[in-house]
């Protein structure tokens, strides 16, 4: 996965914390299909907002502590923060029916004040 990340607890939360935008963690894995089919989407989300949302994405094999820390119980799980505070847990799994407009009512939830710019980007890839 393009631009995967290792963390420990305290250098996550540093991280998180210190990000100058709301972020989505991806907590992913080699072997996981979904993971595969849900990064592109966040890619293109990513793009869409540049300097306006930031994406980590998070081997959960490889960073046992910090998925033991967050509870995962599947993956893909998408983790939505803003000034570094939890917001939303997303579990693509769980959803039922279109994943794209799934999360974008989750973008529009969780990260209202990227709504302008935001709304457009997923719906215009559809």
């Amino acid at each position: 996965m393009k631009g995967s990340q290792q963390f420990n607890i305290e250098g996550f939360q540093r991280q998180i914390r210190s990000a100058p935008v709301p972020v989505i963690v991806h907590f992913w894995a080699p072997w996981c299909g979904l993971c595969r089919l849900v990064d592109p989407l966040l890619e293109q989300v990513e793009q869409s907002l540049p300097q306006r949302l930031q994406v980590l994405r998070i081997n959960a094999d490889e960073n046992f502590a910090l998925s033991c820390h967050f509870q995962l119980t599947s993956l893909p799980t998408l983790l939505f923060f803003d000034h570094g505070e939890l917001v939303q847990r997303f579990d693509p799994a769980l959803v039922k029916g279109d994943f794209r407009q799934a999360l974008q009512q989750l973008l529009d939830h969780s990260f209202p004040s990227l709504l302008p710019a935001q709304s457009t980007a997923l719906k215009a890839r559809q």
